[in-house]
């Protein structure tokens, strides 16, 4: 870091988010790249709704079990080395994706991906509460989560296209791939897991950074919580709880929607491409809009549990009443238009990576965000099975699917509004604080 103060202080902290998009969004192509190639790759290999749901779900199998020992491992080496060997990885597994000759070796390959996806996601949140002042932490957590649907997005565009010039679904992943690795090891070059490591930071951007800490000083005081403690947190598993709502929705919607574009209202290639493009990209809208509104009214109010809960609730409402009233839905426009909506809606939920920065000390943040990460393995290895099963039994009708990803919105609303935004997610039991007190009131 530069020892000469300046006046004007420096922006690499926009720099290192923007490079974390990046990886993100290749992140979320790769993921969907299965779903948008899927009905070719279905027609190929002769897969069943159930094997094909069996098989979308494989990524997040291992993406879970992967998810606290990702965090750990952020926790104890950084972003930048974790993020740097696992994106190489996971873009190999990619391109291996391209020379599979059947269903069950494409689920290994995703299996793969999954593992090494795992410490994305919670990168983020470590990254949020190193780089960024906590005035901007909502910004900077529905930023990065917005590079999820902006990637999907991209993705449907990107996948159709590389299908139709290549005349194979399987050069889609080879191409994916390959620019995962490009990009994974230009991140580990340029990336720093503290502003201080940075050499191109200044001592004015890093004041500013580390200024204006007081809404976190209870948080990352007195000792640190344990299992037991957050496992006593009401907030903790309000958190869980809608996490895991809220992942069963989108990735219900991320992993089928190209498929009940194709079968059920019979969308050509171009079609599928730029509705998946529409459908995903009001995600990035969402994350937007979410992130914005949560930064100002904190900063125009100290009253943060109820901000984030009218938030909240617009959200979860929003999404339930899209998703529930989609099934009596029968042109195709009209429900690209209610997929959009909820997934506008559903996308508010980018500020749950906020809430480890927020009310978690900064020792936990990796392993609570992989903890929470945990919920929404959960709810991606759910969604798509249980939708497949419910298309298949119904003979390719997905009103049911569509019934349980609305249910699925309900359980994040009453997550979300179990939390409490002004209290530390969970606090030492049994011992002194800093304050000289006990920290025996559950959260």
């Amino acid at each position: 870091m530069s020892s000469t103060p300046t006046r004007r202080k420096t922006n690499i902290r926009v720099q290192v988010f923007a490079i974390l998009w990046i990886i993100v969004v290749l992140n979320f192509i790769d993921r969907a790249t299965l779903s948008v190639a899927l009905p070719f790759i279905s027609e190929e290999f002769d897969l069943s709704p159930e094997i094909q749901g069996v098989i979308l779900g494989s990524f997040f199998w291992t993406y879970l079990v992967f998810q606290i020992p990702g965090g750990f491992l952020l926790d104890r080496f950084g972003p930048r080395k974790v993020i740097g060997v696992a994106g190489t990885v996971w873009g190999l597994f990619q391109v291996a994706g391209g020379f599979v000759t059947g269903g069950w070796m494409l689920a290994f390959t995703r299996l793969g991906l999954g593992a090494a996806e795992a410490p994305v996601s919670p990168s983020g949140a470590k990254l949020n509460s190193a780089w960024l002042p906590p005035k901007e932490r909502a910004r900077g957590a529905t930023f990065v989560d917005a590079a999820g649907p902006f990637g999907s997005a991209i993705g449907g565009v990107s996948v159709a296209m590389l299908i139709g010039i290549f005349g194979d679904w399987r050069w889609a992943f080879i191409v994916t791939g390959a620019l995962t690795v490009v990009v994974s090891i230009l991140y580990f070059l340029y990336l720093r897991d503290t502003p201080k490591e940075h050499p191109r930071v200044n001592e004015a951007e890093a004041e500013y950074i580390a200024g204006s800490m007081a809404d976190v000083a209870d948080v990352s005081s007195g000792p640190l919580p344990r299992a037991a403690d957050y496992l006593r947190s009401r907030s903790f598993w309000g958190m869980m709880i809608g996490r895991l709502g809220w992942a069963t929705v989108w990735w219900g919607i991320i992993s089928w929607t190209p498929s009940y574009l194709s079968s059920s209202l019979g969308f050509d290639l171009a079609a599928l491409g730029w509705g998946t493009f529409f459908v995903y990209g009001m995600g990035v809208l969402g994350q937007i809009v979410a992130g914005i509104t949560a930064d100002k009214l904190r900063q125009k109010s100290t009253r943060y549990n109820l901000i984030m809960k009218v938030i909240f609730g617009i959200s979860g409402v929003g999404t339930a009443v899209a998703i529930f009233t989609l099934p009596g839905v029968t042109d195709g426009y009209v429900a690209l238009v209610h997929l959009a909506l909820a997934v506008f809606f559903i996308n508010f939920g980018g500020l749950y990576w906020a809430i480890p920065a927020w009310l978690a000390p900064k020792a936990q943040v990796g392993r609570i965000g992989g903890v929470m990460n945990v919920a929404s393995s959960g709810g991606g290895g759910l969604a798509p099975v249980v939708m497949g099963f419910a298309i298949g039994a119904s003979g390719g009708n997905f009103a049911g699917s569509f019934v349980f990803l609305g249910v699925a919105a309900v359980f994040y609303l009453v997550g979300s509004l179990i939390i409490n935004f002004e209290k530390p997610l969970a606090t030492r039991r049994g011992v002194d604080t800093a304050a000289g007190t006990k920290a025996d009131a559950l959260v």
